[in-house]
């Protein structure tokens, strides 16, 4: 008949598979079963050299004005919601840092550190944690500070709204 399970053919299937490995080790022994040699690689067109990226690019450097005001936000939503008062204010940016992990409630959000511009605009200069500054990029803070200004909104549609007793009835002046 047609070969593969014949009726005519009176071969256990442990002969079968014997005769089978057999005809396997047989291909594996003359080669017919190696793989073909790997294809030689394709010639890369010339690019230009790209610039190795040093760390901290594009980092806001939170000491650039000496004399500046600096003041903290107990959040990244406090700090981009128009007009909230921020929670400290001084002009010694490393005690307003060391003075944000006071805020208890909010130890596990970042907290902004913002300093006043010529313009009387908050500008973000790094994230305060654990007593210490933590770098915040030049992007990060431009969207920040487009959100608190309104020109943006913030992608928080997962975040619920503040409410008034959110935000800090007074600055505190350090």
């Amino acid at each position: 008949m047609t070969g593969f399970g014949d009726a005519s053919e009176k071969r256990s299937a442990a002969e079968r598979r014997q005769q089978r490995m057999a005809e396997a080790r047989r291909r594996v022994e003359s080669g017919e079963n190696t793989a073909p040699p790997p294809a030689a690689p394709a010639p890369t067109p010339a690019s230009r050299p790209r610039a190795a990226r040093s760390p901290g690019a594009g980092a806001v450097n939170p000491t650039a004005a000496p004399g500046s005001t600096y003041a903290v936000w107990r959040s990244v939503q406090h700090f981009c919601t128009t007009d909230s008062l921020p929670d400290a204010r001084s002009g010694d940016l490393d005690l307003l840092v060391a003075w944000s992990d006071t805020l208890q409630p909010f130890r596990l959000r970042q907290r902004v550190v913002a300093r006043l511009d010529s313009h009387g605009t908050w500008s973000p200069v790094c994230y305060a944690k654990d007593g210490r500054r933590e770098p915040i990029s030049q992007a990060q803070a431009d969207k920040y500070r487009e959100a608190r200004l309104g020109d943006s909104t913030m992608s928080g549609g997962a975040v619920r709204p503040l409410d008034d007793s959110a935000h800090p009835e007074v600055t505190e002046e350090l």
